[in-house]
């Protein structure tokens, strides 16, 4: 009984401490005039609408990553996500999406089975035309950037920047740093028993659902 309590105790720190942090780099984001050269513009991406194109949040992060491409950031865009339903992945929308506002087919890197931010960042590493070591732009939400950008050098990229999808958004308590506070916990325990599992090497597909 004792344990259980010191567990719950343990959980909920966690979680106020993932709030915290997440609240204050939210507040506290600020954006450089200008974002280094990047070999690729990574966006994460986010919801889909229901009828299959994409959300708000992910229209967002779609149009700061073409910004950045068409600002010469970085010659390509990768477009991460996949999909729960029988709509097409996100990340193939956001590609529809960046063809339409001009951005070349070549340019344009889709990877379509992540189902979460780990998942997100393990099969962008495995893209053979991206090394890991290679400089990144981070495309996605503030409330999301923390937990991205440590997802991302988990899977083990190492040149990351940063880039809010809502640079000048204000400090606002949404609904998605909410989330983000249950997230963060799940997401280090996930990372570690992933982590564990590859040392001991374990082959993928008998974990990889688990990082959903």
């Amino acid at each position: 009984m004792k344990l259980i309590r010191w567990i719950f105790a343990i959980a909920i720190l966690s979680i106020w401490a993932a709030l915290i942090g997440t609240a204050l780099y939210v507040a506290m984001y600020k954006e450089t005039d200008t974002l280094p050269d990047a070999e690729a513009i990574i966006v994460a991406g986010g919801g889909a609408s229901r009828l299959g194109g994409l959300g708000p949040e992910t229209q967002a992060r779609l149009d700061r990553a073409v910004a950045l491409f068409e600002e010469g950031r970085a010659p390509r865009l990768i477009l991460t996500g996949g999909t729960g339903t029988s709509n097409p992945p996100v990340a193939e929308a956001m590609r529809a999406a960046a063809l339409e506002a001009g951005v070349p087919a070549e340019a344009i890197t889709v990877e379509t089975q992540s189902m979460s931010t780990l998942q997100n960042a393990l099969f962008t590493a495995d893209l053979e035309t991206l090394a890991p070591e290679a400089p990144v732009i981070l495309v996605t939400h503030r409330y999301h950037l923390p937990r991205a950008n440590a997802s991302f050098r988990w899977a083990g990229f190492g040149d990351i920047t940063n880039a809010a999808a809502d640079p000048n958004g204000g400090f606002v308590i949404s609904e998605g740093m909410l989330w983000e506070a249950l997230k963060w916990p799940f997401n280090v325990v996930r990372a570690a028993a992933a982590s564990a599992a590859m040392a001991g090497d374990v082959p993928r597909e008998s974990y990889i659902r688990y990082l959903e």
